[in-house]
């Protein structure tokens, strides 16, 4: 499985100016989860990507190449790792 690297943050703000958060939000997650599982080879390659940009102008121009259930997919694996990134640091302290 692959994990996207890097600042979780900046990615989540990249998706967010570009508006694809927010039509997420009323949306059920579980099925959007396994919507993305079912895509994962392209979800990953996508997130090969991502990893490789060093800047968030080309993690957008790179974003808005995709379609809209592959960026559905990385809003859904941002989402679960800096969950699972501020679940690990809560239980830490």
């Amino acid at each position: 499985m692959d994990f996207l690297s890097g600042d979780l943050d900046r990615m989540f703000t990249v998706l967010f100016e570009m508006g694809k958060v927010e039509p997420l939000l009323n949306r059920d997650w579980k099925k959007l989860y396994i919507e993305s599982r079912d895509r994962w080879s392209e979800v990953s390659h996508a997130i090969q990507k991502l990893n490789s940009l060093t800047n968030l102008r080309d993690m957008r121009l790179f974003l808005e190449t995709l379609p809209g259930e592959i960026l559905d997919a990385l809003v859904v694996e941002v989402a679960r790792e800096l969950a699972d990134f501020h679940g690990r640091n809560e239980s830490l302290h």
